[in-house]
């Protein structure tokens, strides 16, 4: 059966011009998986910015024109694509191969925050019960890595970001939608055209596919199928309740704290038992088993009575929000990051109400513009203006009063500082343990 499903991406790329366009993780998956599996190209070239080595029957172009003499133009997620240069039309990607083909089978998990940790949850209480379930996609796994491992059984489950929904034409035959706030501005200009990605995860379902979706999704989504389901309006404090079924999760059965993370649970129950009729004592046992995600309200170290959490993935405000909430006694915040033009005045509000939070130290250069507009607001908190996570954590671990938690949430992407969020989330991990 394997070979059928390789057989249908075979027949989908061969005898054709393909070109790939960004040589990074997926690039060179994308151009693996055509060489490994012997797929005959008529051509097969590689557009990328940065030097790379040559490669033996590939063609090295140099300029976007040339990308419009190619049938297929495989982009890697998040490079800009101008419709006045190149021809969209022309444009796929893994993602939309991938689902073109397999979308019967797919589970696609987005929203702004909680995809990587919804998606991780799911894979894993349903890989418990169904040994035959991947996890591909904007967790760090390119889908095309596991093509050779799926059969027509398989249940895939896809993180699926805005980059790689951005130009699709299908979408998978679960759709969930967690949450949308405004994010990566800088590539999409307007909140509407980063809505607009998103919602292609749904805009090409089926009558019989299933959607969905977060309470902040509600008044954008327009979707006539059938199977449209609000999850928030499945959640009564700590119980579950669907059409079929209800569960209630007391918070020492889960490593997961905080709210967010309990809609992101009832996500994942509402899967898991109403679709593939996991019962109540399967969930509960696999969920226990779930330790959480790196860099997301991670605890640390414990160091001179003070707490260290690193919730390093937080790049907007919201989430921020959330991770105080869920600690409850954060004396120190750690903010700031890559200004990508992000409102940040429902954060700003919260902190200056929050009794508990004196310390605010606050880094380039969205640190800089939450300082003044807090001002502004008439903040009372003690803020230090720092140039780096080092002095962050230096001064944090000078004024953070004892028996409390000093957190590091951003707020921010980490680029132009670090290379992702992960490698600023183990600085501060080196950082507070050293």
């Amino acid at each position: 059966m394997k070979n059928t499903i390789l057989d249908k991406f075979k027949q989908d790329l061969e005898n054709k011009k393909i070109v790939i366009w960004g040589f990074g993780k997926e690039g060179i998956s994308t151009l693996q998986f055509i060489q490994s599996n012997n797929i005959n190209c008529k051509e097969l070239a590689i557009l990328e910015e940065k030097e790379f080595q040559e490669i033996e029957g590939v063609k090295k172009l140099s300029n976007l024109k040339e990308l419009n003499k190619y049938d297929l133009i495989f982009k890697s997620p998040g490079i800009v694509a101008d419709a006045t240069i190149v021809n969209i039309k022309k444009l796929t990607s893994q993602t939309e191969e991938f689902i073109k083909i397999l979308a019967s089978q797919i589970i696609g998990i987005t929203g702004t925050k909680g995809k990587s940790t919804t998606s991780s949850l799911t894979y894993t209480i349903l890989k418990k019960y169904y040994p035959n379930t991947v996890l591909v996609g904007n967790i760090g796994i390119p889908c095309f890595n596991a093509i050779n491992e799926i059969d027509e059984n398989t249940k895939i489950v896809f993180e699926l970001s805005c980059h790689q929904l951005e130009f699709i034409r299908y979408s998978p035959h679960i759709a969930v939608i967690l949450d949308l706030y405004p994010d990566h501005l800088d590539h999409y200009k307007t909140f509407e055209n980063y809505i607009n990605a998103k919602l292609n995860i749904n805009k090409f379902q089926k009558d019989d596919d299933i959607l969905i979706y977060g309470e902040t999704c509600k008044k954008y989504i327009h979707s006539k199928i059938k199977n449209n389901i609000c999850i928030s309006d499945c959640i009564k404090d700590r119980n579950i309740t669907t059409e079929n079924n209800s569960i209630q999760i007391l918070e020492d059965e889960t490593n997961l704290v905080g709210e967010h993370n309990f809609f992101d649970i009832a996500v994942s129950y509402y899967i898991c038992s109403e679709i593939y009729k996991i019962s109540n004592e399967e969930f509960k046992s696999a969920l226990k088993d779930f330790k959480g995600l790196a860099h997301r309200l991670e605890y640390v170290t414990t160091k001179d009575n003070v707490e260290y959490y690193d919730d390093s993935i937080s790049t907007i405000g919201e989430t921020t929000i959330e991770g105080i909430k869920a600690l409850k006694n954060v004396n120190t915040l750690i903010l700031g990051g890559m200004d990508r033009q992000i409102d940040y005045s429902n954060l700003e509000d919260f902190i200056i109400q929050d009794e508990n939070l004196e310390n605010l130290i606050l880094m380039p250069d969205t640190g800089t513009r939450i300082y003044k507009e807090l001002q502004e607001k008439g903040n009372t908190k003690k803020c230090y203006l720092v140039n780096n996570l080092e002095e962050a954590v230096k001064r944090a671990k000078e004024v953070t009063k004892k028996d409390t938690i000093c957190l590091l949430s951003p707020a921010a992407a980490s680029y132009g500082f670090f290379k992702n969020f992960e490698e600023r989330g183990n600085t501060f991990q080196d950082l507070v343990s050293g």
